[in-house]
């Protein structure tokens, strides 16, 4: 018995259905892999070959082999696509993310697209996509997302068609601009903030610029080659947990580890256990430890540092020299 894949959320797709969704597939990329086609769609290879060729046999120009994957031959048109509501539903939820998230310019790209997806549904949908669009919201993150134009655009552009940028950088450790060519890896949100991960040929080494810190950007006519460089979700990861990451383990009363929510994740959370008395275990992987002592800081005596002996002693001194800097005024004062 096969295990219960992506369509199975469809029980009543059919043939005709599953021909059609993989027509669509293969329609949105240059070159599509016999295994993707497999793992996609939850079938045998014996299958897609007969769904292959069903299409051909039906008219559809489509190239390649099991060897190499399958596309559509160039020039070939499909028929507008039609969006059903649960599908238009799903990008509003995006849309409402972009909203938040986005420059100025991908915002009003975006709110352009969402036009036309509207344009193709049915009246019906329409109604119910205009009376889910007020009911839904993201709420404004701690942190305010500055909704200039920080080039999202071009950098994408670069990106995909592996262009070098030249593109002038504000610092703000040291309040200063600097001009760099960069070669482009990818994008990543974290923090409430846009991040270009680029190999920057001024440092000689792979950096992470903050989108809404690139002044003005250029997308040059030389091209590089991507694989020449570190994967660049790796480097990021080392930069943010660091390659000599290292273990805590603490527990928590259980109102703290409500209080904690979310923000736990920022500090390296790995795991948690729930103790027969009600508080949790809670096990981290810190690059620093004298950081991470001062956020258990702010849980007070709610908090157990477990393991290492040496975060034991760090928050020990922390809560020492805290406590002696507060102590201080009161002391002159006697």
């Amino acid at each position: 018995m096969r295990k219960k894949g992506k369509l199975d959320n469809f029980p009543f797709m059919n043939r005709i259905d599953r021909l059609n969704a993989l027509l669509i597939h293969l329609q949105g990329k240059p070159r599509v892999t016999l295994t993707e086609l497999e793992d996609r769609f939850e079938i045998g290879r014996r299958t897609v070959f007969r769904d292959i060729r069903s299409l051909m046999d039906a008219g559809v120009p489509i190239g390649g082999d099991a060897g190499e994957g399958y596309f559509i031959v160039d020039g070939y048109h499909l028929p507008p696509v039609v969006f059903n509501k649960e599908e238009a539903s799903a990008i509003l939820m995006g849309a409402k993310f972009i909203e938040r998230s986005a420059d100025t310019q991908t915002i009003e790209t975006f709110e352009k697209a969402m036009y036309k997806i509207k344009a193709v549904l049915k009246y019906s949908d329409k109604e119910f996509l205009d009376n889910l669009e007020d009911r839904i919201s993201i709420r404004p993150s701690p942190v305010p997302i500055q909704k200039k134009d920080s080039h999202l655009a071009e950098i994408q552009l670069a990106i995909a068609t592996n262009r070098v940028i030249s593109m002038t950088y504000y610092s703000h450790y040291n309040d200063s601009t600097t001009q760099r060519e960069v070669e482009p890896l990818g994008m990543v949100f974290y923090s409430s903030r846009w991040h270009l991960i680029a190999f920057c040929r001024l440092r000689e080494d792979l950096r992470d610029f903050r989108a809404d810190r690139i002044m003005k950007v250029q997308v040059l006519a030389e091209e590089f080659d991507p694989s020449t460089h570190p994967n660049y979700l790796e480097f990021l990861h080392d930069a943010l947990i660091g390659t000599d990451a290292k273990e805590a383990q603490i527990i928590v009363s259980a109102m703290v580890a409500r209080f904690m929510g979310e923000q736990k994740y920022f500090m390296g959370f790995a795991e948690e256990t729930k103790l027969a008395d009600g508080r949790y275990q809670m096990k981290f992987v810190t690059p620093r430890y004298d950081y991470f002592a001062r956020w258990l800081m702010m849980f007070g005596k709610e908090v157990e540092i477990i393991s290492p002996s040496e975060l034991q002693g760090i928050a020990a001194t922390q809560a020492k020299e805290l406590l002696e800097h507060h102590s201080a005024p009161f002391l002159t004062n006697a």
